[in-house]
């Protein structure tokens, strides 16, 4: 029982921190230490040796078992925390006396350093603290862990939860040396709720989007990402977007005091095929203005592609029939676009017309790797395919979890996803819809990047220009981005 108390390792009880230097002190076993006259014992120790130890209670020890009133004897002069019932049984001399014997053997902390001296913590958060003493051979290097208020934060262990409002400082305690961490404690954050992560929109018409802020704010900030295209308001507790002009642009709502965390809007502006006056509508109007074109073949002030409304490219007489049938049963002759709707999340599909193309490389390509030659002739038939990639905030609504890396952004493609997830994902899609969907082929995804049947041998999908176009290492900081926002093709 003697190597007992000459073992290495010393733990502090926080009520018995010195609060001048310690001259000297000597480790007695596990969470155990004498300081002078002072014997302490740590808050973890419920044993030593066969005694059982409760730090609540205060006495002396002697060099014989006590004999005198309530508990409270004299020897060494040295204080001890455990309870008077098991005095008999601990304090023999084969327990005591070699007290003063190690002394020199103790290495005395000289600094307790903590891995940060500041944090901010959400009600409800927690936050993982960790100290450390020096020397690395001081005895003890353990640590006890405070809070000078524990209606704001409480530790264990190093781990700091937050459980109130306001300020106190987080303290990691060895012999008489300390680290303090001051804690700020603010009301939890909250995500800012847009009824629409994603719209369309005409140029000059408007739209609305409505936000929900726990706890609520009217103090709110709405910026875009591309004023050119799109323009918000906040007015009387109204957000309201303006469309300017074709484009795509990212509508962000946040609070002024950052309590809640912002939210995002995809918009995009695009003209309505028929609108060739180009003010946002399909009316008379532009019946007029169509008529006048065929008469005079002046094209001044025309949107002549939005004048193609039968889609066969040029405008003619078949263009005008079709825009005066629009006017009065207000359907197209054709459906290019599907939309569908999961859990309040919006995607389109887009008609693609079947055709024959040259598939592949051609031997001359440099900048193609070898399995993409040669070049061969494919055909296929008409198929839908996605306007997008599947973006976060789609597969979120089918799935209920995100699992991307680059989250933040719902409207950023979802990424890091199995074959076997992709096929989950599919069959809970056709589920909620009721439709077939699938992976497009190879030779899909790449007919419709080439353009389809309308394709203008553009060198990448959409243009000539890759940073038109696309999102690639150089241009992108290694980020996905949010879909739509290069030139389509």
């Amino acid at each position: 029982m003697k190597r007992i108390l000459q073992t290495l390792v010393i733990l502090l009880a926080a009520l018995m921190v010195p609060t001048t230097a310690v001259a000297a002190y000597v480790q007695l076993a596990d969470g155990v230490y004498q300081d002078g006259t002072t014997l302490y014992i740590g808050s973890s120790v419920t044993t030593l040796g066969n005694l059982q130890v409760n730090p609540s209670e205060i006495y002396c020890f002697a060099q014989t078992p006590p004999s005198c009133l309530s508990g409270t004897f004299t020897g060494y002069g040295a204080t001890l925390h455990v309870p008077t019932s098991a005095m008999v049984s601990y304090f023999t001399a084969q327990y005591w006396y070699n007290f003063n014997n190690v002394l020199a053997d103790a290495v005395e902390p000289q600094l307790v350093t903590m891995n940060t001296t500041s944090a901010e913590l959400d009600s409800g958060q927690q936050l993982s603290l960790s100290a450390t003493v020096t020397p690395s051979n001081a005895t003890p290097k353990t640590v006890y862990w405070s809070s000078t208020n524990p209606q704001v934060a409480t530790v264990s262990n190093g781990v700091v939860t937050a459980v109130g409002v306001g300020d106190c400082y987080i303290r990691a305690i060895c012999i008489d040396k300390q680290a303090i961490c001051h804690v700020t404690v603010v009301p939890q954050h909250t995500t800012i709720i847009l009824d629409k992560q994603e719209a369309r929109l005409l140029p000059n018409h408007t739209m609305t989007l409505t936000a929900t802020c726990n706890p609520a704010t009217t103090d709110l900030v709405v910026t875009s990402s591309n004023p050119a295209v799109a323009i918000p308001r906040y007015v009387n507790g109204t957000i309201m977007v303006v469309g300017v002009s074709e484009g795509t642009a990212i509508i962000t709502v946040s609070t002024a005091d950052g309590w809640c965390y912002p939210a995002e809007c995809q918009v995009t502006v695009y003209t309505e095929v028929g609108d060739l006056n180009s003010d946002g509508f399909v009316n008379m109007d532009d019946l007029t203005v169509m008529i006048n074109y065929l008469l005079t073949n002046d094209a001044t002030g025309i949107n002549l592609t939005n004048a193609d409304t039968n889609l066969k490219e040029g405008v003619t007489m078949d263009d005008l029939t079709t825009l005066i049938n629009y006017l009065l049963t207000n359907e197209w002759p054709w459906d290019e676009y599907e939309t569908f709707t999961v859990n309040g999340v919006s995607f389109r599909m887009v008609a693609v017309e079947g055709g024959t193309f040259m598939m592949g490389a051609s031997d001359d390509d440099l900048e193609a790797d070898d399995y993409e030659k040669p070049a061969h002739q494919v055909t296929l038939s008409s198929y839908s395919i996605g306007e997008t990639e599947v973006t976060q905030s789609l597969w979120q609504a089918v799935m209920g979890s995100n699992p991307s890396d680059f989250i933040g952004n719902l409207q950023r493609p979802e990424e890091r996803i199995s074959w076997d997830g992709i096929q989950t994902f599919i069959m809970k899609l056709n589920q909620m819809t009721g439709k077939h969907f699938r992976l497009p082929t190879e030779a899909e995804w790449e007919y419709a990047a080439r353009g389809g049947n309308k394709s203008k041998g553009y060198k990448y999908a959409g243009g000539n220009d890759i940073d038109a176009v696309a999102w690639y290492s150089s241009n992108s900081n290694n980020l996905t981005q949010s879909v739509a926002t290069k030139s389509p093709n």
